[in-house]
């Protein structure tokens, strides 16, 4: 199943950078080194401002990263979300 497909699930939020960091760890065997890396400064970014990245959010990442959803279907999964 592609990342892409796996956005559409429904995935609880995340309450900490720790809960954040232990779905991105779930996934890191299937990332290459520079995938995880750009997930894993984002998800310290965002956790700096109180914001945690839930699955949902991974993936889209990653889907993003690699040019599967342009920024604009990110934008709109963000705000149907």
């Amino acid at each position: 199943m592609s990342y892409i497909e796996r956005i559409s699930k429904h995935y609880p939020e995340a309450f900490s950078k720790s809960e954040s960091l232990a779905i991105l760890e779930r996934y890191k065997f299937e990332f290459t080194e520079r995938e995880y890396q750009v997930v894993y400064n984002s998800l310290c970014s965002h956790a700096l401002e109180n914001i945690y990245l839930n699955e949902k959010d991974i993936l889209v990442s990653i889907s993003h990263f690699r040019q599967e959803i342009s920024l604009a279907e990110v934008i709109n999964i963000a705000k149907s979300s």
